[in-house]
């Protein structure tokens, strides 16, 4: 449509957009820093990563709440300190990452951040406004909710997924 506006994260000159599902780790090594490295040194401009929030407020890109699946330690990341979840290795080999690390490493990649719990949202927004992130991020969730909560905090738009049930409504809607 001609005079929509668009936020600067859809801007991409080739009206396609591949997006690098929890960085590019085929050894297991999801939501690190190095499979985001990967990611961008195969040519990828569009991440998604996941966001929950330590017992300390710390935004970490990591898709499950616990620590057990993808690390070598145990534990609800809501539950611990940021100091015991940095000591947890993806793989055995990388560190948890700060969600503020994701967005300030490569300023020119576009994340797409999907906040996973309700308590993440303000310090997922924080990690957007130390990185001055707004225009290459989309906050995205399961929950209108979240998504809600964190887009509050933010001082300036940014993109936004719809939730789970926006989707159904809008589908059912369309019928």
């Amino acid at each position: 449509m001609t005079g929509t506006p668009r936020h600067p994260y859809l801007d991409d000159p080739s009206g396609f957009v591949a997006l690098a599902h929890r960085g590019f780790a085929p050894d297991g090594g999801e939501n690190s820093l190095a499979a985001f490295a990967a990611a961008r040194d195969l040519g990828f401009r569009y991440v998604e990563t996941d966001a929950h929030a330590t017992a300390d407020g710390v935004a970490v890109a990591l898709h499950d709440a616990t620590l057990d699946r993808t690390t070598d330690a145990r534990g609800r990341v809501g539950d611990l300190p940021w100091a015991t979840v940095r000591r947890a290795l993806i793989g055995g080999r990388e560190p948890v990452p700060l969600l503020e690390d994701v967005l300030g490493t490569w300023p020119g990649l576009r994340v797409n951040v999907d906040v996973k719990d309700a308590r993440a949202a303000a310090p997922v927004a924080a990690a957007i406004e130390r990185t001055r992130a707004h225009d290459r991020v989309c906050v995205a969730s399961f929950s209108a909710a979240r998504r809600r909560a964190t887009l509050a905090a933010l001082t300036r738009p940014v993109a936004t997924s719809a939730a789970t049930g926006e989707v159904a409504r809008f589908v059912a809607g369309r019928r």
